[in-house]
């Protein structure tokens, strides 16, 4: 995969290349081993938004009752709403 990296990473690997018997393919591949999901860690938690209420959201049983209980009425709520809705007029 082709990467585009700065300068200043370029000189980097050459630095790299030249200390450590690895060849600076080895270098890059070794850095995200050992690195990615701390910076993938550490870049969420920047890209989080903040909770917009001061509310705490429902409990996963509260959630987990509440669709049970729907899922019970759901048909009578569907009929409900065909009755209510009037014949098709294509003249609207």
């Amino acid at each position: 995969m082709p990467v585009r990296l700065d300068k200043h990473v370029q000189k980097m690997l050459r630095e790299g290349a030249r200390r450590t018997p690895h060849k600076k393919q080895d270098l890059i591949r070794l850095t995200l081993r050992r690195h990615l999901r701390d910076v993938i860690e550490q870049e969420a938690l920047v890209k989080a938004t903040p909770r917009v209420t001061n509310v705490e959201p429902w409990p996963r049983q509260v959630i987990e009752e509440s669709y049970r209980r729907t899922g019970r009425y759901w048909s009578a709520v569907e009929a409900a709403a065909m009755r209510a809705q009037g014949k098709p007029d294509f003249n609207d």
